[in-house]
């Protein structure tokens, strides 16, 4: 992760949203909506969270 991520900023106390996570900052650019960018900021944007299971049967 950290050969991705350069920092996480987050907020300093529990927010109402739920939210915790402020922005997160890459080490290189990433594709985000068409455009590449660096910094990602979650301030102000609604995300979706996916949990998946990934197996492999032999």
């Amino acid at each position: 992760m950290r050969t991705f991520i350069e920092r996480i900023e987050i907020y300093p106390e529990k927010r109402e949203d739920g939210c915790w996570i402020k922005k997160i900052i890459f080490n290189f650019p990433v594709p985000v909506n068409g455009e590449d960018v660096k910094e990602l900021p979650l301030e102000f944007q609604p995300t979706v969270e996916t949990v998946c299971l990934l197996s492999k049967d032999y």
